[in-house]
């Protein structure tokens, strides 16, 4: 399993949503390197602080698109309600089927290239408005 590595054209020019980006990036970097280990429990644990932190950076964004009033903030909302979601999922699956070749795909699939699509496609269109309203 290839790491993912931050890349420049990621960042969507805020320093604060780039940084939890950058966290993401190494939590899920550390999520597999569990699974390639076999570590279930680790796995679990990591995909607990993807949780948390998930909501943590989730909630810091909506709170910024919220103050620049940003239009699709409903539609961005029901993508980061759509992630948490995932995460939860694999959670119950590796809890209860433990860490297997198919869930493994899955998780790369759902978390790398979500991520990646998710900051390069979607939180780029909300930052021109931070920006502009002086909260960036």
């Amino acid at each position: 399993m290839a790491a993912i590595v931050w890349k420049d054209e990621y960042s969507v020019g805020i320093k604060m949503v780039d940084d939890q980006h950058k966290e993401l990036f190494a939590r899920i970097n550390k999520l597999f390197d569990e699974i390639q280990k076999g570590n279930k429990n680790e796995v679990l644990q990591v995909l607990n602080f993807l949780n948390d932190y998930t909501v943590y950076h989730f909630n810091a964004e909506q709170n910024l698109m919220a103050q620049a009033k940003y239009p699709d903030l409903e539609e961005h909302i029901k993508k980061h309600e759509w992630f948490k979601g995932q995460i939860k999922a694999f959670h119950d699956e590796i809890d209860n089927k433990g860490v297997g070749v198919t869930v493994t795909v899955k998780l790369n699939k759902v978390l790398v290239d979500w991520l990646i699509n998710h900051v390069t496609k979607t939180d780029t269109q909300y930052a021109p408005y931070v920006k502009q309203a002086g909260l960036a």
